[in-house]
């Protein structure tokens, strides 16, 4: 079909409705088949019990995510068409279709879009699509939309987000006009080298034509970073393009879609992006969700207040510390650490939002540090006056990088420590599970030097990720932390939780490692830690994070948990 007729839309589709036979398909508002015509059945070479009351997007893939252009589209009669591709498991191959999607009017209730294909190019059914772009050498629509399904699967599996950012040259027809083909195939090449030049390795950017580009952000997924990489993308514009004639200065709008909060199929998060992208300004960025941009707002200022607050932790942050308890003794064997921030603004923000910020911002070993100091203190304090609670341990979470020789002042954990206190035998350090059993063989000599000097070590956030507990056995742990998550997991009733406690529990035993549940919150969790042969439990039914001067008042005044923890 030559470019004359697609110059006429109306002649087109008459051509089309009177000489071709359309595969039609009627949806609901969840792309679930209500009905499908016999063209639908014999061009996807299936049954129609096979397809109807399933979503369509789970049968065939439909890839051609690019808003139409005139050049492969033309509207008649209030339809759109587009090429796409058309792919199912019971297809030989691939093959190039004509789409429209429409919403009819006066539908039946229930009907939310009417899918009218027309094969035009039959000849092509045993050809695939390509693979890569001629011109820019990046990935194409079909190997992106393979990559963005498969990573919409890892971020169900890992509770996860994920982001699809679509770019568009501005001034594109005008630059073709002004330039020639040849030179904008030129510039095509030349942006898309500046885009992968600026972000991750493992982003995936693809060219979708058009003018278009789609890039495919993973885990870690926050408005913050994609916002930064929006930022580097445009920023990466910002040198003139020279191709032997007066410098151009070329500009992209981009256009931003989260997984699963705007889209919950790679269709529908790539017209999300699509939405936002028609909302951008030149040079500029936008989310689906426009409620992002106040937030970002919100955040960056508190974020800003953050980076204030660590200039100066004695006058921000206290540490609060909250009790443990052994459960066959039923007394009190040590505190766990806990940094506070105030903000000045919005009173005492939760932990889970600021040190996220911190560790972002690249300060986790200082604000640790901080703590660690405020605790060697307060225990030296407990000394001095011989009050019972210098006998606990405290136990302080680190972050990973703390561990690492190379930090800002050259000191590695251990002169730190020692340089703060001789006998650190009541220091107990927690650590992430995933980052220590990553970490092991970097790390496990100054974790043994630690282990000389007294401290205890303790693998924090078990059931919250896979850990290789064997290779972590061979480290100088002392204590395994079942997290929050699984012991919440025991109030939905779920079997999965009681089944993974009860396993770690064993695994923990058998290789002579301590046992501590957390966020006990209920008698129901107690009773279930005692059940599953728990060593230690910690979290607000025993006793919530308090000031030190509370917890002298609570535990060195006589208070016995031992009546709450009596069976």
């Amino acid at each position: 079909m030559g470019v004359t007729s697609m110059q006429q839309p109306a002649l087109l589709f008459r051509l089309l409705s009177e000489h071709v036979p359309l595969a039609l398909a009627m949806l609901d508002v969840q792309d679930q088949v209500l009905w499908a015509s016999t063209g639908l059945l014999e061009l996807l070479d299936t049954s129609e019990g096979d397809l109807v009351g399933q979503r369509l997007t789970d049968i065939v893939r439909l890839v051609s995510w690019s808003p139409a252009h005139h050049e492969d589209a033309v509207s008649a009669a209030g339809h759109r068409w587009r090429s796409v591709w058309l792919a199912s498991e019971r297809l030989d191959a691939s093959r190039m279709v004509l789409m429209a999607e429409t919403i009819p009017e006066g539908a039946p209730a229930g009907v939310a879009k009417l899918l009218a294909f027309v094969d035009l190019q039959g000849s092509q059914a045993d050809e695939v699509p390509p693979f890569s772009d001629p011109h820019t050498g990046l990935a194409s629509q079909w190997v992106f939309e393979d990559r963005l399904r498969h990573a919409m699967r890892r971020a169900d599996r890992h509770d996860q987000q994920l982001a699809v950012m679509l770019v568009r040259l501005n001034r594109a027809n005008e630059l073709r006009r002004s330039c020639g083909e040849p030179i904008m195939q030129t510039l095509l090449a030349q942006i898309s080298r500046r885009l992968t030049g600026i972000l991750r390795g493992e982003d995936s950017v693809a060219y979708l034509g058009g003018d278009r580009w789609a890039v495919l952000i993973e885990h870690p997924v926050s408005p913050e970073s994609l916002q930064a990489a929006a930022l580097r993308c445009l920023e990466a514009m910002e040198a003139p393009f020279t191709l032997g004639r007066p410098p151009l200065l070329l500009t992209l709008s981009i256009g931003i879609a989260l997984y699963p909060d705007d889209g919950a199929s790679s269709e529908q998060l790539m017209d999300r992006a699509g939405q936002a992208l028609d909302q951008a300004h030149p040079a500029g960025h936008a989310f689906f969700d426009r409620r992002l941009k106040k937030v970002l707002s919100q955040r960056m200022a508190l974020r800003h207040r953050l980076q204030e607050a660590l200039l100066s932790p004695d006058r921000h942050f206290a540490v609060a510390y909250q009790p443990q308890f052994d459960l066959a003794t039923g007394g009190c064997v040590g505190v766990e650490a806990l940094v506070r921030w105030r903000d000045p603004r919005r009173g005492l923000v939760s932990p889970d939002e600021f040190l996220p910020m911190v560790a972002e911002m690249g300060q986790m070993v200082r604000l640790d540090r901080w703590v660690i100091e405020q605790v060697v203190t307060q225990h030296q304090r407990w000394q001095a006056v011989g009050a019972p609670l210098s006998g606990l341990t405290i136990a302080v979470n680190l972050d990973a990088s703390l561990l690492e020789q190379s930090v800002f002042d050259g000191r590695p954990l251990d002169r730190f420590l020692r340089q703060r206190c001789s006998e650190l035998d009541w220091l107990v350090l927690e650590m992430d599970g995933r980052a220590l059993s990553r970490e092991a063989d970097t790390h496990s000599l100054l974790l043994r030097r630690l282990s000389r000097m007294g401290v205890r070590l303790v693998v924090d956030n078990l059931g919250s990720a896979p850990v290789d507990l064997i290779r972590l056995a061979m480290l100088p742990i002392s204590q395994g932390k079942i997290g929050r998550e699984l012991v919440h997991g025991l109030m939905d009733s779920s079997p999965f939780a009681r089944q993974a406690i009860s396993a770690l529990s064993q695994c923990l035993k058998a290789l002579q490692l301590g046992c501590i549940m957390v966020g006990v919150e209920t008698e129901d969790e107690l009773a279930a830690a005692r059940r599953k042969g728990i060593d230690q439990v910690q979290g607000n039914l025993l006793g919530a994070p308090m000031t030190a001067e509370a917890l002298v008042e609570r535990l060195g005044g006589g208070f016995d948990p031992r009546e709450r923890l009596e069976p």
